[in-house]
């Protein structure tokens, strides 16, 4: 079976859900260093976004059937750079594609 995952968030939320779980408190230790994956997933009303132990809920038309693992430190240097007022994502093949730009990722 085939998932697709695809989905339309306001920059503005984006922008939000990125700095709040990479803010200090949402950065979990894992061993030495801190870990720097943050998961996306779906939600009642949208999309999750979530390290450590913080998550931030923002609306999304969205079809989102399992969890995804992406480097929250490139999305939040990428997140200000994104053109739009909306950031269209897409995970396929081991990417998610914020807007046209891939970075890696995996399926929980």
């Amino acid at each position: 079976m085939s998932f697709v995952w695809k989905a339309v968030v306001a920059r503005y939320d984006f922008l939000e859900a990125i700095g709040f779980v990479r803010s200090r408190a949402g950065l979990r230790v894992q061993g030495i260093k801190l870990e720097a994956d943050v998961d996306i997933m779906a939600s009642d009303d949208g999309l999750s976004f979530r390290s450590a132990n913080i998550s931030y809920d923002c609306p999304a038309e969205r079809e989102w059937p399992s969890p995804i693992r992406a480097n929250g430190a490139v999305m939040r240097r990428l997140a200000p750079k994104l053109e739009g007022d909306e950031i269209s994502m897409n995970y396929e093949e081991g990417a998610l594609i914020l807007n046209s730009t891939r970075i890696p990722a995996r399926e929980l």
